[in-house]
């Protein structure tokens, strides 16, 4: 399972291009994730995302989608999967932290297709120390405009269509697991209003290529039910074909995922992410990021 989720920063038109603000930013792997979802299923998936920076700017918002996983894959057996999903990506913003100047708005409708493929197959009973198996997942997403002009608050920037593509992959050896991407890239379009950045000459903001680089999850089972360990990240915003100012931020922090609920189909996985590097035209921050998935 691996989805995307959009934010946004809490900024105003003519500050956007000092800060470099990236018009959607790239969720986070979780310990787990990049292996198929429960054949033939639909699940409810909902990724939270609590962010404060240095400045005191919170947001907090969730990318919620339903989606659908296929009994078997291209192969005819259960050795791949493929995965639809549709959803949206709704949240609130707050400036220094003052609930007065807060706002409620949708960023990014979305809808997706991923592709598991089971590259090595175990050769031994699940859960012993010797359990080997490698998956690939390669994901496409597809935003739309959300219709906001306003150049404030969570949906700030996101009237546009926007697209990204990864492949995730995911290794588990005995009682130890890791979720990698590598790399991944997304582009967003040119905004569909123009904003005045105070100069009197509206334009069409385009938010160009991002990338991100080593989003990693890696844990150990310390229980039957409780995966620790690390999550890392690295993201370069608006690095080419944009009309922002490019940023780069790196993330490091505690992960974990929780299957004691796996009777109910309920997972829990969560990153708390601290920030090691922030390029200047960025603020220190702080974020929790989680994944809700129930299956039906």
């Amino acid at each position: 399972m691996k989805l995307q989720h959009s934010s946004r920063l809490w900024v105003g038109p003519a500050f956007a291009l000092i800060l470099g603000v990236a018009p959607t930013a790239h969720g986070d792997q979780f310990i787990g994730f990049a292996q198929p979802g429960e054949p033939g299923k639909w699940a409810l998936e909902s990724f939270p995302v609590f962010n404060r920076t240095s400045n005191g700017d919170v947001r907090a918002g969730s990318n919620t989608v339903l989606a659908y996983f296929s009994e078997t894959g291209i192969t005819g057996t259960q050795r791949d999967q493929v995965q639809f999903w549709v959803g949206a990506d709704a949240g609130y913003t707050a400036s220094n932290g003052s609930r007065n100047n807060g706002d409620w708005d949708v960023a990014s409708p979305n809808l997706g297709l991923a592709y598991y493929y089971n590259v090595v197959e175990p050769t031994s009973a699940y859960g012993a120390d010797d359990f080997t198996t490698f998956w690939v997942n390669p994901t496409l997403s597809l935003e739309f405009p959300n219709g906001n002009d306003e150049g404030t608050g969570y949906g700030a920037f996101a009237n546009r269509y926007g697209a990204s593509f990864s492949v995730a992959n995911y290794l588990r050896v005995g009682r130890f697991a890791a979720t990698f991407t590598p790399a991944g890239i997304h582009y967003a379009s040119r905004n569909r209003h123009s904003t005045d950045l105070g100069n009197g000459d509206p334009v069409k903001l385009r938010g160009g290529i991002s990338f991100w680089l080593a989003d990693i999850a890696a844990g150990y089972l310390v229980t039957d039910d409780l995966w620790l360990g690390v999550h890392h990240s690295y993201h370069i915003n608006n690095r080419s074909a944009s009309d922002f100012k490019e940023s780069r931020q790196g993330k490091l922090g505690p992960a974990m995922t929780y299957t004691g609920f796996a009777k109910q189909k309920f997972y829990v996985s969560a990153n708390l992410n601290f920030d090691y590097y922030h390029s200047d035209n960025l603020p220190y921050s702080n974020s929790l990021t989680m994944a809700l998935v129930k299956f039906f």
